[in-house]
């Protein structure tokens, strides 16, 4: 688990209410009492944590109840900063840090919405983003080396256009090897998270690998935000609780499904393919719908589709596609993702694109694809997004969990965060977040595949 000491305020420190008992989460002052109370020291042993980001083994938490430490309401800024230090992001705020970088890491879509509301005009997407073309190479062996400003604190994606096999580092730390061949663009396994300021991006190439471009860019469809937004003086409720933990974690896409039909997208009916882009029928058209879908034929090709939704809401995007390699999504060019192939899987197969808040409006779908393949349709799914959805969410995965408007306790969070889910699945938080779905725990992968089978999460039109 990512864990780190107390409930921590803004600014770093703790100042204790000397009318109320010790915060729940100050293992170094209250761990011996309750330590002698409860005849177990034992089950206190290893719960450190070096620079924020260890994994701690799940067997060293308590399952049991928690003794009664602390009844003191935690605010949504104390809350915010304990899930940054929980998901080991710590390491891209600055010293000085306020409400603001703990928000931007957490939910850098509510961010950009308030500097474009508070009156300062601005491109859509550019206070996150930051590209820059790549200096030509004088000779072989010599490595690519970018400096680029971040113009906020925020978790970052980086994207590369260019050819060839590349190792990519962000300011000296290996974040992965790429290769834009098959699509032209390659965006890293890793998603890092930094602070704003400049960073140094370098790459070592292999033969005949280059690189053309450069790109940064906020990983926007992560959004932890209670209902409205952060507000860090606001009392935090077990209601606006369910809702960042449910996105922390990623279970978005376990909301109920709303009694709206979904919206059927057909693969075939593109508004427009690029040039390697068409239509086909070929070989097994009995396993299509409709009988055709979209081909990436010779060479990477993208498809573009649009798509209208009368009410803003939480929406889920699957894709049944064949696919031959990695391939990248994006709705409404702001929202990105990297799709992996499944292995050991020939033909059409469901797969969950992403699931965020969309408004209501035409949107705009595109899907890059490697040659080879396709897609035979899409569904986009509006999910029931009530405060008691996320919470029946929330216990459905093992946390326990309380009336919407319910002030949340130091003791309600200690039980949250040292919650053996909550350790397994944010112990890969980064990772799963790039798109790895192979490193979620095995009960996720395995929930996720039953409602596939069992037809409950696509349905039919």
């Amino acid at each position: 688990m990512n864990y780190r000491g107390p409930l921590h305020s803004l600014d770093g420190r703790v100042s204790p209410d000397p009318c109320e008992d010790p915060p729940v989460l100050r293992f170094p002052e209250v761990a011996p009492a309750i330590a002698a109370a409860l005849v177990f020291p034992f089950l206190f042993l290893g719960m450190g944590v070096e620079d924020g980001r260890a994994d701690t083994p799940l067997e060293r938490f308590r399952i049991a109840d928690e003794p009664r430490v602390s009844e003191r309401v935690i605010e949504q800024g104390e809350w915010a900063s304990e899930l940054v230090f929980a998901l080991g992001l710590s390491d891209a705020l600055p010293e000085d840090h306020g409400p603001e970088d703990l928000f931007s890491l957490l939910c850098p879509e509510q961010i950009e919405r308030s500097t474009q509301s508070g009156g300062h005009r601005v491109p859509t997407g550019a206070p996150f983003t930051v590209g820059v073309d790549a200096p030509s190479i004088r000779q072989l062996g010599d490595s690519v080396r970018v400096v680029v400003s971040v113009p906020a604190t925020a978790i970052y994606a980086l994207s590369v256009s260019g050819f060839g096999p590349q190792r990519w580092a962000v300011d000296q730390r290996t974040i992965g090897h790429l290769d834009p061949s098959s699509l032209g663009v390659a965006q890293a396994d890793a998603i890092v998270p930094l602070r704003a300021g400049p960073h140094e991006l370098t790459a070592y190439l292999g033969h005949d690998a280059r690189v053309e471009h450069v790109e940064l860019s906020a990983y926007r469809t992560l959004c932890i935000s209670p209902a409205g937004g952060w507000r860090a003086n606001r009392q935090l409720s077990f209601a606006a609780s369910a809702r960042t933990l449910v996105a922390a974690l990623g279970l978005e896409r376990w909301l109920p499904i709303d009694d709206d039909a979904p919206t059927p997208i057909e693969g075939e009916g593109f508004q427009s393919a690029s040039a390697y882009g068409g239509r086909t029928d070929r070989g097994a058209a009995d396993s299509a719908s409709g009988g055709a879908w979209a081909a990436a034929v010779d060479s990477p090709a993208e498809f573009t589709y649009r798509a209208r939704i009368e009410r803003p809401g939480v929406f889920s995007l699957l894709a049944r596609i064949d696919a031959a390699g990695d391939a990248i999504w994006s709705i409404d060019g702001r929202y990105r993702v990297k799709i992996r192939a499944s292995e050991g899987v020939a033909g059409f197969d469901w797969k969950h694109v992403m699931t965020l808040h969309l408004d209501s409006g035409e949107h705009l779908i595109r899907a890059l694809l490697p040659r080879g393949a396709g897609i035979d349709t899409m569904q986009l799914i509006r999910r029931r997004a009530e405060d008691a959805d996320y919470i029946s969410v929330l216990e459905d995965a093992g946390f326990r969990s309380g009336v919407p408007d319910q002030p949340v306790t130091h003791t309600d969070a200690y039980r949250n965060l040292s919650n053996p889910v909550f350790a397994e699945i944010s112990s890969h938080f980064l990772t799963r977040l790039s798109g790895d779905f192979q490193r979620a725990p095995w009960w996720v992968r395995k929930a996720e595949v039953d409602r596939f089978s069992a037809g409950r999460e696509v349905r039919r039109t």
